[in-house]
């Protein structure tokens, strides 16, 4: 190297940028008179990612929408795309119970009550009352087939039997759109399992009148049934009608009810109960609670 000649670069010097803290950071970073830019971009900058951000939300709103219609062309709004047995549930309705309970114990299926003391049975009767009101609310319309509630006797009045220590539990049958059932209506072709005593009383129907879901409570064990002194049905036919089905999505459309009255006789004893719906197409499972509604019942005195 020749005395006098400077050193050649072999690399750019880095410059540190200028700190700021406190207010003065916040104001730059707001705006920064050097290069032009707020929020960390220049007015070209965010004018490019609002552009390509408005179309892309607007092509997706697009796609949404026509989808969305295309869903619609699909479904008729006056019935289910799919029913019976070409649905998830098929022609195997549950078998609901009312009233529920309080929402306190709505995990429990256990009605404790006392005839003497108000308190005890005043929520069961509330919301057997409130279970009601909406059928009575439906009485007047007259394009509608309403239930007829005096059909339920002692169950549709009153204290529904809480007060007498004979409580009442209202039985219905879940929707299924354009569902038609296969009743057990011929005597001699009834299943080996169906209690005795039910088998009776469908040899006793004849007619339209022998076209129902039938419903039949038994305590489950031998002690259970030495606790229950008797087992009534509202109304007598203690069925669904087939009159009632199928459903269709009819205006102002009520399922039918069965109420059944129990009378413990013993004091301080917890009585399970198992309620069954009785059709060829209804299927039953304690395991899977197919087609059955469980409940105990205490006399607390």
């Amino acid at each position: 190297m020749a005395d006098g000649d400077a050193p050649k670069m072999l690399g750019m010097t880095a410059i540190r940028p200028k700190e700021r803290h406190g207010l003065e950071a916040i104001k730059y970073l707001l705006y920064n008179p050097d290069t032009g830019e707020v929020l960390t971009r220049t007015p070209k900058s965010w004018a490019l990612i609002t552009v390509f951000y408005l179309i892309y939300y607007s092509c997706l709103a697009g796609f949404w929408a026509a989808m969305l219609t295309i869903f619609f062309q699909t479904l008729d709004p006056a019935r289910p795309k799919w029913t019976t047995d070409s649905s998830l549930i098929g022609r195997s309705p549950g078998l609901g119970l009312r009233p529920g309970q309080s929402a306190e114990f709505v995990d429990s299926s256990m009605i404790m009550f006392d005839p003497t003391d108000e308190a005890s049975w005043k929520g069961w009767a509330d919301r057997s009352k409130e279970f009601l009101e909406k059928y009575e609310a439906a009485a007047g319309d007259s394009e509608s087939k309403p239930f007829d509630l005096s059909t339920l006797g002692a169950c549709g009045t009153g204290n529904h039997g809480y007060s007498e220590g004979k409580p009442c539990i209202f039985l219905k049958l879940n929707k299924i759109f354009d569902l038609e059932h296969d009743y057990y209506n011929d005597p001699v072709d009834l299943p080996e399992e169906m209690p005795e005593e039910l088998k009776a009383h469908i040899s006793t129907m004849t007619g339209e009148a022998a076209n129902q879901v039938w419903v039949d409570c038994q305590p489950k064990n031998p002690a259970d049934k030495e606790g229950i002194s008797s087992i009534k049905y509202f109304p007598a036919d203690r069925g669904f009608p087939a009159a009632y089905y199928p459903f269709t999505g009819q205006k102002g459309y009520q399922s039918p009810l069965v109420a059944v009255q129990f009378e413990p006789n013993n004091a301080g004893q917890l009585i399970h109960i198992e309620c069954r719906a009785w059709a060829k197409n209804i299927g039953y499972s304690r395991r899977d609670k197919v087609g059955i509604a469980s409940l105990e019942i205490m006399r607390l005195k």
